[in-house]
């Protein structure tokens, strides 16, 4: 199914009218933002009712990410800069190998070779609600801190830690409160580590893979 023949699609299946399509594709032109996106901004059909359409159409399954908890080494597979720019989330690894990966639009052959070169594997397309993908894009991919933590060069080793502000901030983050909260400002801490962790060893991977000069 081409993009552009989306629209006939929906008015033969009476979800638009033949003036909405009209609408929307000269707002497509202006904007360049995807057809189906337009209609959804317009407010022309439902973005859940669009997915379901496309699902049965492509005969791609439509998944749900509003509860679905997908592990962290699936997460890795995809950076967030591929995640944002694919509007795309990895879900699972299928038994046949393949990276099934949540996206709005699964005709879209040339993200679908985007997202497999980011992965390194070949993709299989599962279609969701263009905002539960952004939400989980936020949620699985959580913007980093301020840039100065990210590249600052490594300090050497301080052995008067316990007279840092942050050794103390941390104590008592780990001190105070109920056990849930601590639980949780724990957790958030782990998850910036891992965040920072993942981009040290996606520049070591691209510096290793760079050719050398001989």
């Amino acid at each position: 199914m081409q993009r552009q023949n989306l629209g006939e699609m929906l008015v033969a299946a009476n979800l638009i009218d033949e003036v909405q399509m009209q609408v929307a594709l000269a707002e497509q032109r202006q904007t360049g933002k995807r057809f189906g996106s337009t209609l959804v901004e317009l407010k022309f059909i439902d973005e859940n009712v669009l997915a379901a359409f496309l699902s049965k159409q492509m005969d791609v399954p439509c998944i749900s990410l509003l509860h679905i908890d997908i592990p962290k080494r699936i997460v890795r597979k995809l950076t967030r800069e591929a995640a944002v720019a694919c509007r795309a989330v990895p879900v699972r690894i299928d038994d046949d190998g393949r990276l099934e990966v949540a996206m709005v639009d699964p005709t879209d052959i040339d993200m679908l070779i985007r997202l497999e070169t980011a992965a390194g594997m070949t993709v299989s397309p599962l279609i969701a609600p263009e905002s539960s993908i952004r939400s989980m894009v936020e949620r699985l991919y959580p913007e980093e801190v301020g840039e100065e933590q990210t590249v600052s060069a490594p300090q050497a080793p301080n052995r008067t830690a316990p007279n840092d502000p942050i050794f103390w901030d941390v104590l008592e983050e780990l001190s105070t409160g109920d056990l849930d909260a601590r639980l949780t400002r724990i957790e958030e801490r782990i998850e910036q580590l891992w965040v920072l962790l993942e981009k040290m060893l996606r520049t070591l991977e691209a510096h290793d893979s760079a050719p050398r000069e001989r």
